[in-house]
């Protein structure tokens, strides 16, 4: 009798550890899938131009590594132009509930990122009222004088009130930025 009990304390030992060994690392990925990300992607490291009208036109330029984020001439939430920002990539668990801290504190240099679906990134720039860079970005391709070059396409997001708002797409050169947007309109 001894045995069997034995022998069945075994098996049950054996099924939960190979139970333990398969649900272990999927419990690891879900959590790790709440974590922006440590590194900006690839795909959209560069230097982005994007050509605008607004009491004169300018260019805004937008340039990613692995982790900062530098935006050169960007208009503020109260519509002031302002020359320049520089964010630095931090990792969080909950980006939308982060960014809203950090204004007037060391926050307010921080961003971040995470990958959402459909292939695109998200970016949350840190501090109340933040405008410099967020948006969510993929790269796609379109043709520029007979040749296919990437787009640093930001999708339109929904305001609080149902409306789209139009969002700025950046090129990989300023002739491309003022061809594909001559007029300097946002783009819909």
């Amino acid at each position: 009798m001894k045995m069997n009990h034995i022998l069945g304390a075994a098996m049950v030992a054996t099924t939960l550890g190979v139970a333990a060994a398969v649900t272990g690392p999927a419990t690891v990925q879900a959590q790790a899938a709440k974590v922006s990300l440590a590194a900006f992607p690839q795909s959209v490291r560069g230097t982005w131009y994007h050509y605008e009208e607004n009491d004169g036109y300018y260019y805004k330029t937008m340039t990613i590594g692995a982790k900062t984020m530098t935006v050169k001439n960007y208009f503020d939430a109260f519509g002031k132009k302002q020359v320049k920002w520089t964010g630095t990539l931090h990792t969080t668990k909950n980006q939308d509930d982060e960014f809203r801290q950090g204004w007037g504190n060391k926050k307010s240099h921080w961003t971040s990122a995470k990958s959402v679906k459909d292939g695109y990134t998200k970016v949350v720039a840190y501090g109340m009222f933040a405008t410099n860079g967020g948006g969510t970005y993929k790269v796609i391709h379109k043709t520029y004088k007979g040749k296919s070059v990437k787009v640093l396409y930001n999708k339109n997001i929904v305001n609080s009130y149902g409306q789209k708002k139009l969002a700025d797409h950046y090129y990989q050169t300023k002739a491309q930025a003022k061809f594909f947007n001559p007029v300097g309109a946002l783009h819909k």
